[in-house]
């Protein structure tokens, strides 16, 4: 059996947490599960512990199992496990041919109490580490994503996006200054002063003509990429706040933004004119993204809630809610049937955009996720990190396969190019590395 190395992270023996804590905790777990453990319903009472699911966090029912006492011990292992979508118990390689192997599919028990169920969060959580122990194959290794070019923007990188062609990469910063980098070769062509303050985010139009910039001063701006004129301006110059988020329509004719006031601003893509703002956020609106054929818009921000709207009528379809803290992206697959958030729980959600199922559930280690991605053949999603690390999942089953490292500060942003094979990253270290994955 392999060593492991996720106890020291999450799955410590839960006896370090305090023996009158857990003494008090599997008394409330008796009552809760009925006397039998969780996973295999035995009800022999003398061998059922408590196991927390966080070995960090608090001796309470929501962060606990009652377990068998051989399955406590697999459990803080990361040899069995929840899938905390279906509640089936998923179990390790090396247990398929033992006697646990059986365990594998069964669902979950949960108490009758809402109160006393186990957070589906931690669930996820340890369930993503369970993943990211199994063992990758020499295949997957050699196929690890390579650094092809990195750029350096000498102020940290808050966005990034390719123009529809290709031909460009923009950088938006801290320094304010959009910037538009020639491809492939990388060599900066333009900097456009933003005169918004730091660049939160930045998006090029369908045809690739023009760039709008989100700023943290006075809303945001509209610029002609061929000689880099300001167009227009969007929002209040003198008294507009901070927008954090800008998206041209795909086939249409407006630019959405979300920012510090709790209304999406619907606006004029030809002229910059206000046409629709669109509210029910409860807060500051951090992610605004169109469906690729522009008749969705998706939006999310600080009250933790995706809203999806109709563009015909700019009407709400439907909320989606899992996050425990700040969206702060959201993003479509190419073909317009998956969205994806994130945010600062550093949980992503990949949902169902007919009906706002979740499908996959991925949880991470690494702190806040800032930024979301899919890849043109909407396999992959891409995620950009507090941790210093993007990560690139499979989107068909939730797997991780492959981390790129290399950065030295959070890494803020990540894209796809259009072409599909490259994906770049952007980071507060002040670069921008960009990665062959194919």
């Amino acid at each position: 059996m392999q060593q492991r190395s996720i106890p020291n992270l999450v799955f410590d023996s839960a006896l370090d947490q305090g023996s009158s804590a857990l003494d008090a905790l599997r008394a409330r777990l008796l009552v809760a599960y009925d006397g039998a453990c969780a996973m295999s319903g035995c009800k022999v009472s003398a061998v059922l512990r408590p196991v927390l699911i966080d070995s960090q966090g608090p001796a309470e029912p929501h962060n606990a199992l009652l377990l068998r006492a051989d399955l406590q011990i697999l459990f803080q292992a990361g040899l069995l496990t929840i899938d905390a979508m279906t509640l089936e118990v998923l179990v390790a390689p090396e247990l398929r041919d033992s006697e646990y192997g059986a365990l594998a599919g069964r669902r979950l028990r949960q108490p009758s109490r809402l109160s006393l169920r186990p957070d589906r969060h931690l669930l996820a959580a340890h369930h993503r580490f369970f993943q990211l122990e199994r063992p990758m194959s020499d295949m997957l290794a050699v196929q690890r994503p390579l650094l092809r070019q990195m750029l350096s923007v000498q102020s940290w990188v808050n966005s990034i996006a390719f123009s529809p062609d290709q031909q460009w990469l923009a950088t938006g910063s801290w320094d304010g200054m959009v910037r538009l980098w020639r491809l492939p070769d990388g060599q900066l062509q333009r900097v456009i002063s933003g005169n918004i303050g730091e660049i939160n985010a930045v998006s090029f139009s369908a045809d690739g003509r023009l760039i709008a910039a989100a700023g943290r001063q006075h809303g945001a701006r509209v610029w002609r990429v061929s000689d880099g004129e300001l167009l227009f301006h969007l929002g209040d110059e003198q008294r507009s706040g901070a927008f954090f988020s800008v998206a041209f329509q795909p086939h249409g004719n407006v630019i959405a933004t979300g920012g510090w006031e709790p209304v999406v601003g619907i606006w004029n893509a030809a002229d910059g004119r206000l046409s629709h703002s669109l509210s029910g956020h409860e807060g500051v609106i951090n992610s605004v993204a169109f469906s690729p054929d522009g008749k969705l818009l998706l939006s999310a921000g600080h009250d933790r809630v995706a809203r999806l709207w109709q563009t015909q009528s700019w009407s709400l379809m439907r909320t989606m809610q899992f996050h425990s803290d700040a969206v702060f992206s959201v993003a479509f697959s190419s073909d317009g049937q998956l969205a994806a958030s994130a945010g600062g729980d550093g949980m992503i959600v990949v949902w169902r955009v007919s009906d706002g199922h979740p499908l996959q559930i991925m949880a991470t280690p690494s702190g806040a996720c800032f930024s979301l991605a899919f890849s043109p053949d909407n396999r992959y999603l891409a995620s950009a990190h507090f941790g210093r690390i993007a990560r690139i999942w499979k989107v068909q089953d939730g797997t991780l396969s492959w981390e790129l490292s290399g950065h030295n500060e959070s890494v803020t942003a990540v894209a796809f190019a259009p072409g599909g094979d490259v994906l770049a990253s952007g980071s507060f270290d002040s670069t921008v590395r960009i990665w062959s994955y194919q």
